[in-house]
């Protein structure tokens, strides 16, 4: 009578059960046999363990230089990143900067006040303030009016670290300090274009985006925009 050992197999493919009259036992059956003679063999239970551990110390091996690899991978990424933050950062730190000095004027101290704000800008936009200088600080004593600011946000724009040139946009407070009158608040908005000049990046160009919008005190009439091309040369919005 034939045996059906089918069922002593894994597989789910269907195919012949061997007939145990022709002397033929499954593979499977053999290597069973084999592992389990191995297993009781003296010894055998340690080579077991052994090809296991190694087989343990193979997969940590490759874990640890996966983690390794990938790790550098992203360390080599900040690493390669970082001279662009920092460009992005100090562009923005110094378009803010020259916004708040050109918006100031302490009118014990115009000429300094004046150079002050010269000290933040390169280009034609510096050419223009010391073409004039004289002009400016006349101006502004005449005014009698001093300046404080505060920036109210500021975002970059755009960056282009490659060629060391940024824009940014601010927003500004600007208070007016009248000698004869309230102070008064404004809101200024504006477009500043930077360039690396050197170790430093300075204001090349300054834009108002909007009109002048008063926030408090004086008048209830808005002041006239300073020119796209250069800041305010005598700090006057509200007058």
């Amino acid at each position: 009578m034939t045996a059906d050992l089918t069922k002593q197999l894994d597989s789910t493919e269907p195919r012949e059960s061997p007939d145990p009259a022709d002397g033929v036992v499954p593979t499977e059956v053999v290597a069973d046999a084999q592992s389990d003679r191995a297993a009781e063999a003296p010894g055998g239970a340690g080579v077991i363990r052994t090809v296991a551990l190694v087989a343990s110390s193979v997969a940590l091996v490759v874990a640890l230089v996966a983690a390794v690899w990938f790790g550098a991978g992203w360390v080599r990424s900040a690493v390669s990143d970082a001279p662009r933050g920092d460009a992005r950062d100090t562009a923005l730190d110094a378009a803010r900067q020259a916004a708040l000095n050109m918006t100031s004027m302490n009118l014990d101290d115009v000429p300094g006040s004046l150079a002050l704000a010269r000290s933040s800008m390169t280009g034609s936009l510096l050419e223009s303030a010391d073409k004039n200088k004289d002009q400016a600080e006349t101006l502004a004593k005449q005014s009698g009016v001093g300046m404080k600011s505060k920036v109210l946000g500021s975002a970059l724009t755009t960056l282009n670290s490659e060629n060391d040139k940024a824009s940014a946009l601010v927003v500004l407070q600007v208070t007016e300090l009248p000698k004869d009158k309230p102070p008064a608040d404004y809101r200024y908005t504006w477009n500043v274009d930077v360039t690396k000049t050197g170790d430093v990046w300075k204001a090349e160009q300054i834009s108002s985006l909007s009109q002048p919008v008063l926030l408090s005190g004086g008048q209830a009439q808005n002041p006239q925009a300073p020119p796209a091309d250069q800041p305010p040369a005598a700090p006057k919005p509200g007058s």
